[in-house]
């Protein structure tokens, strides 16, 4: 079921704007939280980067489907192979 509301609208918008600055500049980000060792020594050196970047673009899609109200049926398609393992 689609639902659509406008705080749900200007939340959603609000996240996807961080997410565009985590993207955009992750490199600032990085340098006022530090290098993130436990994921350099996991994935490689220079990675912390690579996942602020992530978590940017995942902040954006996610803003984007809780903006337009897409944010229930998207999960409950996310998750229905769960259903049929914990048979619900």
């Amino acid at each position: 079921m689609l639902m659509f509301s406008i705080s749900h609208f200007f939340i959603g918008i609000f996240i996807v704007a961080l997410g565009v600055l985590m993207v955009k500049y992750s490199y600032q980000v990085v340098g006022f939280t530090g290098r993130q060792d436990w994921i350099e020594s996991k994935l490689g050196q220079g990675t912390t980067y690579f996942v602020y970047k992530m978590f940017g673009l995942i902040a954006i899609f996610g803003g984007f489907i809780y903006a337009v109200g897409l944010y229930d049926p998207f999960m409950t398609w996310l998750f229905s192979p769960l259903r049929s393992l914990l048979g619900g």
